[in-house]
């Protein structure tokens, strides 16, 4: 796809290569359009973190230690399983930079070419993501992985991609309309700036992206050229969320239970049996979650022991404790890290030990908080 674009300086011819993802036809392409074009520059979609990884065949690291002691594991787990949506769905959809990418840089830096990074750091995109999601579109997304089916698609099908990217995109848009805002029309945003910015002085530039973002970035690009502005500190800002209505939630509950207990202070039978209820139902349904995470005997039970005690310690929830447990006997190597970060399927993912230690740590966590809001209304 070629686009003539007068950026106030230059008027220059940017040619957009649309790839299919994973698929050979694609690495000759962006080969043949190196050398018939000659660019003055090559813009890639990739973001400086993914490009130095790349080239250094660099794994990422995670100390899951961390992220429980910092109560991080939800917000990983969220990521972590979206991350996995994205390198799927990018499959399907072509928003996702593959081996052509990789090409593409080789290619360049062989023709002595210079490069622009010009995607949107995914780190951002996936906390975007997950800030803009209703809960109906979570819940849909969470059972679209839950029952997925793997498709394998040869050769042809993947090429076939290309010539139907934009059909595939609008199924992605009514599929979930916020995932398409962040990992579609906003990275089209993004790197049409990123273009436009980059073509002033120059007379000819290469792009190569996922077949999915042409129509988006030949759209921005003829924006930017009418006058419009794209907002790049914007697109990059991820809004945090304040937790002091949490923590003020958690503590009328925490002065309800207290209160409930403080009821029936002056009758020792009353209290024995709350008690006993109390230790029971937080015990049994933050074990409950351990077993369906399929966590260890050992975990199983420090969750029972545990949650009754960590109810009423709003710093210190029962996931931490089983986390921790979890985590000192399951042996998670190195490697189970790095393929949690980079699997290929959601069957895989669930499977992979690391991720093990995390979902037994927030299904925990989950089952403490359920039997502690069973004794709410009692107590009110």
């Amino acid at each position: 796809m070629y686009i003539s674009v007068n950026n106030g300086v230059t008027e220059c011819e940017i040619r957009l290569v649309g790839t299919a993802h994973v698929s050979d036809d694609s690495i000759a392409y962006v080969e043949n359009a190196i050398i018939e074009m000659d660019p003055e520059l090559v813009a890639i979609e990739l973001d400086k973190d993914r490009f130095i990884s790349m080239l250094q065949n660099k794994k990422e690291n995670v100390d899951l230690k961390a992220v429980i002691k910092q109560g991080k594991v939800g917000i990983f787990l969220i990521h972590s399983i979206l991350a996995n949506f994205q390198k799927n769905i990018g499959e399907q959809f072509g928003i996702k930079p593959g081996s052509e990418m990789k090409k593409a840089t080789e290619l360049a830096i062989q023709y002595q070419k210079p490069i622009s990074l010009i995607d949107r750091p995914i780190g951002i995109t996936l906390s975007r993501t997950v800030s803009k999601m209703s809960f109906k579109e979570k819940f849909r997304f969470l059972l679209g992985l839950l029952t997925e089916k793997n498709v394998e698609l040869d050769e042809k099908a993947i090429n076939e991609m290309v010539e139907n990217a934009e059909d595939m995109i609008l199924i992605l848009k009514d599929i979930s309309p916020s995932i398409y805002l962040t990992l579609v029309d906003e990275r089209d945003k993004y790197m049409a700036k990123n273009i436009f910015e980059a073509s002033k002085g120059k007379e000819r530039i290469l792009a190569v992206v996922g077949a999915g973002h042409l129509a988006g970035i030949k759209k921005y690009l003829k924006e930017l050229e009418s006058g419009h502005e794209i907002d790049i500190k914007e697109l990059l800002e991820v809004k945090k969320n304040s937790n002091i209505m949490g923590k003020l939630v958690s503590i009328v509950i925490l002065m309800i239970i207290l209160y409930g207990f403080y009821s029936v202070s002056n009758n020792l039978e009353a209290l024995k049996s709350l008690t006993f209820e109390w230790i029971l139902i937080n015990g049994v349904l933050s074990s409950l979650g351990v077993v369906l995470a399929r966590g260890k005997l050992q975990t199983i039970i420090a969750a029972f022991l545990a949650a009754p005690i960590t109810s009423l310690i709003p710093i210190i929830g029962a996931g931490y404790v089983a986390g921790l447990v979890e985590l000192k006997f399951r042996d998670v190597a190195f490697e189970d890290i790095s393929k949690m970060i980079n699997t290929e399927s959601f069957k895989e993912l669930m499977s992979n030990q690391a991720m093990r230690v995390l979902l037994v740590a927030a299904l925990a966590n989950l089952g403490s908080t359920v039997g502690t809001l069973y004794f709410v209304p009692r107590f009110i």
